[in-house]
């Protein structure tokens, strides 16, 4: 049975891990990620299967950092699912 008097015993955790990812920090180490990454990718003639799918991996992760911030910047609000 759930409590409803209060909050989930993990619910502060939640939030600070969620503002800890959505933070100036993660936002610059994103774009950081995102940049190197990229091209990587672009520039990157002799990557091998497990290198290409790491650097899809680290884009992946810098877009959804990314694309928070981006609409959050244009005043728009959403899940946001980790």
């Amino acid at each position: 049975m759930a409590s409803t008097a209060g909050g989930l015993p993990w619910d502060s955790a939640v939030t600070t891990l969620t503002n800890d990812l959505t933070g100036p920090v993660a936002t610059g180490v994103s774009v950081v990620a995102f940049l190197a990454a990229g091209s990587t990718l672009i520039f990157g003639e002799d990557l091998g299967g497990i290198s290409k799918k790491l650097l899809y991996v680290v884009l992946g992760a810098a877009v959804m950092v990314l694309g928070n911030k981006f609409l959050s910047v244009l005043g728009l609000t959403g899940a946001m699912v980790f």
